[in-house]
């Protein structure tokens, strides 16, 4: 995949990178290098945990969990 990566960010459609890399492991003639350079969001070296850690954060501290547990107790009484 990361292959096919390549070629799009040269400018081809992902569609054609795919099955030009498809035909050239079909033809036996797929070359590679292991070496990856992964920059957007949520990619393997940009995981971005710090962010989700604070959006989590925030989201958590928005519920009123009081409220809740009120609504809880007067329920089951």
């Amino acid at each position: 995949m990361e292959e096919v990566n390549k070629l799009v960010l040269q400018g081809m459609p992902f569609r054609d990178a795919y099955k030009t890399i498809g035909t050239a492991i079909e033809q036996n003639d797929f070359r590679y290098t292991t070496t990856v350079n992964h920059t957007h969001e949520g990619s393997v070296n940009n995981l971005q945990n710090g962010e989700i850690k604070r959006l989590i954060t925030f989201i958590v501290s928005q519920f009123n969990f009081s409220r809740t547990n009120i609504a809880l107790k007067n329920l089951l009484q």
